[in-house]
């Protein structure tokens, strides 16, 4: 496997990720990153700028909730596996996308068979969780 410092193609296998625990995560979603941790959630950093992208795997267990909130950069999310109900009634499945816009405020919960997202950002992204509140 090829290093984040690398200039040339990177490749990830899945089987071989490593994935992030609550300790690794920033101060503003310390405390979601610490029930995804209890509930069984793991996410794995794909890349972090190299060659223009910020990327990263999450999975979710079935009916974990990703409150409403906000990131300061727009996002690709693609759904791998399972689904999600996002918070405006969208139901996204296996295959489906979303782009979500800077500052837009939206949440999910995790459909019954549990959810694998791939999401991809030009920067690294902050996190708000009390925008709209």
């Amino acid at each position: 496997m090829k290093t984040m410092d690398d200039t040339g193609p990177i490749f990830r296998h899945l089987a071989e990720l490593e994935w992030e625990t609550a300790k690794d995560q920033k101060a503003e979603v310390a405390a979601l990153a610490a029930l995804a941790d209890a509930q069984g959630a793991r996410r794995s950093r794909l890349t972090t700028g190299q060659h223009g992208f910020h990327s990263h795997i999450s999975e979710m267990p079935p009916g974990f909730d990703v409150p409403p909130h906000v990131h300061d950069i727009s996002e690709l999310m693609v759904i791998l596996e399972g689904s999600v109900d996002v918070s405006d009634g969208t139901h996204l499945a296996a295959g489906d996308t979303a782009v979500i816009p800077a500052n837009h405020l939206y949440g999910f919960t995790v459909g019954s068979e549990g959810v694998r997202f791939l999401v991809a950002r030009a920067a690294d992204a902050a996190t708000d969780f009390n925008a709209g509140k």
